[in-house]
């Protein structure tokens, strides 16, 4: 199957903009996301990164400072972010959601192993490695 991109699929999918997202969560998947250079170059920029541990608060991960999570509300709301990437533990996924929601953020990609309850007009995508690995396994 070849998808032909062109200007008016990317109008229609809204990628024909550079859209602006956070990272909430600084561990190990936070910080391989941080440094992915592929964002940029299909329309989106990580432009704040957050963390709730003083160890890494200060930090930097590629371009960006980690900030203290504590921070995050005033910051999204500030910079008018809709969209949120979650690599925290499944134990502060929800209250994280919740933060993200109440900053404005209506599109959060989650890689926390827990299902997300928020608001009917916020968007949650869910990546699931286990779940990849096991449909892969099917086919083998």
């Amino acid at each position: 199957i070849c998808i032909l991109v062109t200007d008016a699929n990317n109008k229609i999918l809204k990628v024909n903009r550079a859209w602006d997202m956070v990272l909430v969560g600084a561990g190990e998947l936070g910080h391989a996301i941080g440094r992915y250079a592929g964002f940029s170059n299909r329309g989106f920029r990580i432009v704040m990164v957050f963390d709730n541990n003083p160890k890494k608060v200060g930090n930097k991960i590629g371009e960006h400072v980690v900030q203290d999570i504590a921070e995050m509300e005033a910051s999204i709301r500030a910079a008018r972010v809709e969209i949120a990437m979650l690599t925290v533990p499944a134990s502060a996924a929800q209250e994280a959601t919740n933060a993200l929601v109440r900053a404005g953020v209506r599109a959060i990609l989650n890689y926390a192993p827990i299902t997300l309850s928020v608001p009917d007009n916020v968007r949650v995508e869910a990546i699931d490695p286990i779940l990849r690995l096991q449909h892969m396994t099917y086919y083998l």
